[in-house]
């Protein structure tokens, strides 16, 4: 006899919960480790100093694409947000035909909470 059995459940986002939140409202909120100060974006747990203090603030939002592909979903890129020392994947959104080195984005809202920049209108 074979049965089905259905779970119902919530599972919370944790510390990436700034975050995520930050990407939905079109902000970079990035971790700086207390011991070492180096900057992440995403936040870690656990820095590779092995320090596990964190604060979260949030980056000016704009970055640098460092590489960038087209798939059939559309165009990626790793970036490097301005105040982070990582790099981060992003969705791109509105690149077509950029071709100067290096393109500059900026961050936008995103309900899904993914990473998505657009590019960065000179000022």
């Amino acid at each position: 006899m074979k049965s089905v059995l259905t779970l119902e459940y919530e599972l919370g986002e944790g510390f990436l919960g700034p975050y995520l939140s930050g990407l939905r409202e079109g902000r970079a909120v990035a971790g700086r480790c207390m011991s070492c100060r180096r900057t992440t974006l995403p936040p870690e747990a656990t820095c590779p100093c092995g320090a596990a203090d964190f604060s979260q603030f949030t980056l000016p939002g704009t970055a640098t694409v460092l590489w960038r592909t087209t798939g059939s979903d559309g165009d990626v890129a790793l970036v490097r947000f301005d105040g982070s020392d990582t790099a981060s994947l992003a969705r791109l959104d509105g690149f077509a035909g950029q071709t100067k080195d290096p393109v500059r984005g900026r961050i936008v809202a995103a309900r899904d909470a993914a990473l998505v920049i657009v590019p960065q209108v000179a000022p």
